[in-house]
């Protein structure tokens, strides 16, 4: 199975690249702003790659990070989500607002997405909302600015869970533990974590 390739981009179409690698082409499946920008170097690049074998063809789906493959894999996960609509999904949305999107349940902003309905967007949240925290180091850079417009409980709940991970706990056991805290109006991070801290103990 092809997991990692590196090479040369020698051709672009709009929705894959075919790279050079010791005189062997490959059709690489890639979200469209990575390819935008790959169609413009001729510099050797690599390429994190997921193989889909058919019968009648086999399939490359290639990323620039780690972190975004197993995105896509996930995606795949979901029911009705196969490998052309998991691209198709990043390459309108990136994969950390995309992340967001699951974490805060915004389902308006998932059906924006071409060939994602309502229903779909209800399953991504449902499947994904416990599994992608820990892509991306549990957050988008763009997070900041988000703020604005997401609920502030939510907001804090968030930063507490993404502290108690980065102190050890998995998501699902600091989200289960912040359940257990009653409303968190007045509550400061710190005091919250040291809560969320307390039911683990």
């Amino acid at each position: 199975m092809i997991v990692y390739l590196e090479g040369k981009i020698q051709y672009c179409s709009e929705d894959y690249a075919v790279l050079l690698t010791h005189g062997v082409g490959y059709q690489v499946f890639i979200p469209r702003p990575h390819l935008e920008k790959l169609s413009q170097t001729a510099s050797e690049i690599a390429l994190y790659v997921h193989s889909i074998y058919r019968e009648d063809a086999q399939q490359l789906y290639g990323f620039l990070d780690p972190e975004e493959k197993k995105l896509f894999m996930q995606l795949l996960q979901v029911n009705s989500i196969g490998p052309k609509l998991a691209l198709g999904i990043l390459s309108n949305i990136g994969a950390e607002e995309l992340i967001d999107a699951i974490r805060f349940e915004e389902v308006a902003r998932l059906t924006a997405i071409p060939g994602i309905g309502k229903r779909s967007a209800e399953r991504l949240i449902v499947d994904l909302k416990d599994k992608v925290g820990l892509i991306l180091k549990l957050g988008s850079k763009n997070q900041n600015q988000d703020k604005k417009t997401l609920n502030p409980q939510k907001i804090l709940s968030s930063e507490a869970m993404s502290a108690l991970v980065n102190l050890g706990y998995s998501e699902q056991e600091a989200e289960a533990a912040l359940k257990q805290i009653p409303g968190f109006s007045g509550l400061s991070l710190e005091e919250l974590v040291k809560q969320g801290l307390k039911a683990l103990s």
